[in-house]
């Protein structure tokens, strides 16, 4: 109806809600959640709000007009879930062990995937997009089958959050 909306959203990194006027422009779900994106006039930029995080909403009576060039496909293309990154569009190459790959190829990560190298032992894919949060969780549930090669700086990041995790189990 291209009216905005007020919601009251708790979010997971502060101790109160906050109130929030949106600009809804679409729904998304990923990983057995719901989000509304749009336009936040406190923000005064793009959100995403998560729906089970939502503690109220209303309809108010202020419209707006929906962006022509606003595209929801578009808006998430070069991401992997539900985290828009602002770093650059990177090309990044995993390793994939041998039987896993079999999970990879049947279910990709990414539009972008394309299978670059195969061996006996393992596969090399191949992705253009933004390393965000999201898509390092991926890769970090994936444990031991998948390695970033590259870029670099993605690789490390990847250690030392791999480092971390073994800290908590040294004993």
């Amino acid at each position: 109806d291209g009216l905005e909306i007020e919601l009251l959203h708790q979010s997971y990194w502060r101790d109160t809600p906050q109130t929030y006027t949106v600009q809804p422009y679409c729904v998304k779900v990923f990983r057995q959640r719901w989000y509304v994106i749009g336009f936040c006039r406190e923000r005064r930029a793009m959100r995403t709000f998560s729906l089970d995080r939502i503690q109220e909403l209303r309809t108010l009576e202020t419209k707006f007009a929906y962006p022509k060039d606003f595209d929801p496909a578009a808006y998430f293309a070069s991401n992997f879930g539900i985290i828009v990154g602002d770093g650059k569009l990177e090309t990044v190459r995993l390793k994939v062990h041998a039987s896993h790959r079999l999970y990879i190829r049947a279910l990709p990560l990414h539009s972008s995937q394309q299978e670059v190298e195969t061996t006996n032992d393992y596969s090399i894919f191949e992705y253009r997009l933004r390393t965000t949060f999201d898509f390092r969780q991926e890769l970090l549930s994936r444990g031991a089958e998948v390695e970033v090669l590259s870029p670099a700086s993605f690789r490390q990041e990847m250690k030392e959050a791999i480092g971390r995790m073994n800290a908590l189990y040294r004993e």
